[in-house]
């Protein structure tokens, strides 16, 4: 008995670290740079900011991580959210960025109503995941260059 007691002793401690911590991802974590764009434009669809803040930070790790001022978090979120909700969205290339080399571009075709817009998403790895670091949303603002969709 008295050698559990230092076993529980280490368990109420690693609950006791863990406790002050969100919990970063109630989903499978994207293994692609393509798979994590697809998932976050599916979040953006559903209205949902909180796998957003999953899917999108930097190298600190997803923002649902790290931002503590939630409502400042999702605030964020729902502009972004405004600005890329789409009718539909595709996948169309993706590159390596030469300052980067480990990061990538991820190019998106994406048509809301009779605009069809080519959208950049930049997409780092973190533990052995990816996260959507930088969106390039002026094609998708009023005066960006777009083309009708057929």
């Amino acid at each position: 008995m008295t050698a559990l007691r230092p076993l529980a002793a280490a368990g109420l401690v690693v609950l006791a670290a863990c406790a002050g911590r969100s919990p970063v991802a109630q989903f499978p974590r994207p293994t692609s740079p393509e798979a994590t764009v697809e998932q976050f434009l599916a979040a953006v669809n559903a209205d949902d900011l909180r796998r957003m803040s999953e899917l999108f930070g930097d190298q600190r790790g997803p923002s649902v991580g790290y931002m503590t001022d939630a409502a400042r978090r999702d605030s964020i979120m729902a502009v972004l959210q405004h600005v890329l909700a789409a009718d539909s969205s595709r996948v169309t290339g993706m590159e390596s960025i030469p300052a980067r080399r480990d990061w990538r571009l991820v190019h998106v075709e994406m048509v809301q109503g009779d605009r069809r817009t080519e959208v950049p998403f930049t997409v780092l790895p973190w533990r052995g995941s990816w996260l959507v670091q930088q969106i390039d949303i002026m094609p998708l603002l009023p005066g960006g260059h777009s083309q009708s969709a057929p």
